[in-house]
């Protein structure tokens, strides 16, 4: 069988389920690149590992490669009855990575740096309610609630809740550009894409002065995920503000609580209770006051 068939055949049964553009764009980009290494579908494990040894970059690049033909060769072995090489394939190893976020002094600074309405209202409600940059480029003027917003996501259309402050802000963009279209966030060439949305939002990142990776909308929803439970949220509330099908996906968030690891680490630690055992106050060992003593020195 031609591989570009079989991608053809997955990529029209991924219409059908009604997955999102932005998924299939992304099982696309892979599989194709996939094709042009063998133009024949391989039905043995060893060409399929040839092709995943030459894919270089992040660990999480082999990684994606891996479950875009994971999901293919499920789908074409399951429906014409074939072996399926895949199981005979082990996972590229992807090395765990702390999630990149936003704290509280970022946000504000985030804020504080939108340079007129459009802006302020886009990253005031990626802020406030987490949502992906893709639900709110779709954002239609009949979704704005009173206390919620009405999203079309991975997972089907759910509400949001959003705070009174996001809710003007909104409205007070569809009066000022007085459109006649249903949307609410509109570009030079009409309604605004997903794309216009990373590019304001990378812009004013950078103006805020925000550093590292994944200057975008999904740095936003990692930090109103971390957020929202470090405040006293609860995580099945999470799940359904953020879309998420899975509670395991949610439960990610939950690690990202430094500040009150910090905080337990400084409670808990196991060289407190040794000076606490030999009846010494920490702050009065005889090391902790040579170091004390070179950091003075050193000064």
């Amino acid at each position: 069988m031609k591989t570009l068939a079989a991608i053809d055949d997955f990529i029209q049964s991924r219409h059908a389920k009604h997955l999102s553009p932005t998924t299939i764009d992304w099982y696309e980009h892979k599989l194709h690149r996939f094709a042009s290494f063998h133009p024949k579908l391989p039905l043995k494990p060893e060409p399929i590992e040839e092709f995943m040894s030459g894919i270089s970059g992040e660990p999480e690049t082999r990684h994606a490669y891996y479950r875009a033909l994971q999901a293919l060769y499920y789908f074409v072995c399951r429906r014409h009855r074939w072996p399926n090489p895949m199981q005979l394939i082990d996972a590229p190893s992807c090395p765990k990575k702390v999630m990149p976020t936003l704290e509280a002094e970022d946000e504000m600074r985030l804020l504080n740096s939108a340079s007129d309405l459009r802006a302020r209202a886009i990253l005031t409600l990626l802020v406030d309610s987490g949502i992906r940059t893709g639900e709110l480029a779709g954002l239609r003027k009949q979704d704005i609630k009173v206390y919620t917003v009405t999203v079309r996501g991975k997972t089907g259309e759910r509400e949001v809740p959003i705070s009174e402050e996001t809710r003007r802000l909104l409205l007070a963009l569809i009066a000022q550009d007085n459109k006649d279209g249903e949307y609410v966030f509109y570009g030079h060439k009409g309604v605004l894409s997903r794309h216009g949305i990373y590019r304001i939002v990378h812009t004013h990142m950078e103006k805020a002065g925000i550093t590292g990776p994944k200057l975008g909308g999904h740095r936003i929803r990692h930090a109103f995920g971390k957020g929202y439970l470090v405040n006293g949220g609860d995580i099945r509330s999470l799940q359904q503000i953020m879309g998420h099908a899975n509670i395991t996906t949610t439960q990610k968030y939950a690690s990202l609580n430094l500040n009150d690891t910090i905080a337990k680490h400084h409670q808990f630690t196991p060289l407190r209770a040794a000076h606490a055992a030999a009846q010494e106050s920490f702050f009065k060992v005889e090391a902790l006051k040579e170091a004390e003593a070179i950091i003075e020195e050193a000064k």
